[in-house]
């Protein structure tokens, strides 16, 4: 594992790139085969640990792996390159704005302006180059350390929803690691990766909260400066954050699940909260912008922008959100026991028995918290028409809910003991997925740079 991180930075250490080339596979040609051996080689460790994650030794070997493999696939640029805006055109705002501040002092700006509307992300970093660190330093680093923050705490999340079994929580952070949509959780730090980070660990507070159940001001400060830092990273993530806290309070109430009993006012009193001071956040701050109508005005369809990409990149970017969704749906099939077509119209009578508040059978908290990001769907819906919302991103929002149940599917997949065969299998899976991953993540980054 270690060795497979070993090989492949010191593969790329040395490489000095100053601009991104136009070929379809360049990247993959400028970079050395022996980079990719050290991706496989910590996919292969990772893969052969699952079968142990029940022993606590090995799973935090597990998720230090997972850490160690986002930040392999997603170090290239920030390695090879001789600077961030030959990779990444945005960050140059951002820098010179954090250069500015260092030079002449903290200004907030206008109205409008990053800095102005969602101020966190260059608080941080000002921080962090009056440390001493370097402003082309901390933009290289920064999202690397933050991607690891972030696998860390979807692993927390997911124990807070299946304590009794942490095995769940050790795979999805490992499908996190394994994900390179990077359209919330950006290439490049920024306000959105501020808010992709604060989004996360606001969760895991509320969850926390809801569980704990006790209204006290001592438990309740933590949530609310997480929340309240959130709308200070992005917008975005504050409306997914309402959007899913609204959808975990219905899901509280379908799910009569006794660890979430009572728990329905706990969310939509947060949400309300959140809402109410964002609204007031953004109406006093930035007015001009934090208005729908402006807002939602002068973009494009998302069809039209689908169709600007090639068809080898859309193909390759719906690969990984399609094996988690079939991952998820096994899951879920799993969960509720259905092994026929008869089955699935018995839950449906279910669910419909639940909505005349019988009870709904097979309860657990982990469809509890699937359940809570189904509502993520509705912006899903809502971005096709509204592209400024950004399809990618709320897929990539909706896919943190769905990593939990596809875990399900690959734990009861592989099982305790499995067959060398059987393991053989889900590890060539895990390669190919990988390597097309990582291949359409860098192609998209690459063809972001030549169009700019």
């Amino acid at each position: 594992m270690i060795l497979g991180f070993a090989i492949s930075y010191l593969s790329i250490a040395t490489l000095e790139i100053q601009s991104m080339g136009v070929g379809e596979f360049w990247f993959e040609s400028a970079i050395p085969f022996s980079y990719w051996i050290g991706v496989v080689l910590i996919v292969i460790i990772a893969v052969m640990l699952i079968p142990r994650l029940s022993d606590a030794r090995y799973r935090i070997v597990f998720v230090f792996s997972s850490v160690l493999l986002v930040v392999s696939i997603r170090m290239v640029f920030a390695t090879v390159f001789t600077s961030v805006p030959s990779y990444e055109p945005d960050a140059a705002l951002y820098m010179n704005i954090l250069s500015s501040w260092v030079k002449n002092g903290v200004d907030f700006g206008i109205a409008g302006a990053y800095q102005h509307d969602y101020p966190l992300s260059f608080l941080v970093g000002f921080t962090f180059v009056k440390l001493g660190v370097s402003v082309d330093s901390f933009f290289r680093c920064a999202p690397l350390v933050i991607y690891s923050i972030q696998v860390i705490l979807l692993y927390l999340i997911v124990s807070e929803i299946v304590p009794e079994d942490k095995r769940y929580a050790a795979i999805s952070a490992f499908l996190l690691a394994n994900s390179s949509i990077a359209t919330w959780i950006t290439v490049h730090y920024c306000p959105d990766l501020m808010g992709s980070l604060f989004f996360l660990v606001a969760l895991l507070l509320s969850i926390r909260f809801a569980k704990k159940g006790v209204w006290s001001l001592k438990i309740l400060m933590p949530v609310l400066a997480s929340i309240f830092l959130l709308i200070l990273s992005h917008h975005l993530s504050t409306l997914y954050f309402i959007v899913t806290l609204f959808g975990m309070a219905v899901s509280a109430w379908f799910f009569k699940n006794p660890n979430i009993k009572g728990k329905l006012l706990s969310f939509f009193i947060l949400g309300v909260v959140t809402y109410t001071a964002w609204f007031v956040y953004g109406t006093l701050v930035y007015p001009d912008f934090f208005n729908v109508y402006v807002y939602f005005s002068g973009f494009g369809s998302a069809t039209t922008l689908a169709q600007q990409a090639p068809l080898i990149n859309s193909v390759a970017f719906a690969v990984y959100p399609f094996f988690i969704l079939l991952l998820a749906l096994l899951g879920l099939f799993i969960s509720l026991n259905v092994r026929s077509i008869k089955s699935v119209f018995k839950l449906i009578i279910v669910f419909f028995k639940r909505l005349t508040h019988e009870k709904l059978a097979n309860e657990n908290m982990l469809l509890f918290y699937v359940g809570g990001f189904i509502s993520i769907l509705v912006l899903c819906a809502i971005s096709i028409p509204v592209p400024v919302l950004f399809m990618p991103r709320v897929l990539e929002v909706l896919l943190v809910g769905l990593y939990p149940l596809a875990s399900l599917a690959l734990l009861k997949f592989v099982g305790n003991n499995p067959s060398r065969n059987r393991i053989l299998f889900v590890l060539i899976i895990f390669i190919l997925i990988t390597l097309i991953d990582v291949h359409r993540y860098y192609t998209v980054e690459q063809r972001r740079v030549i169009l700019a």
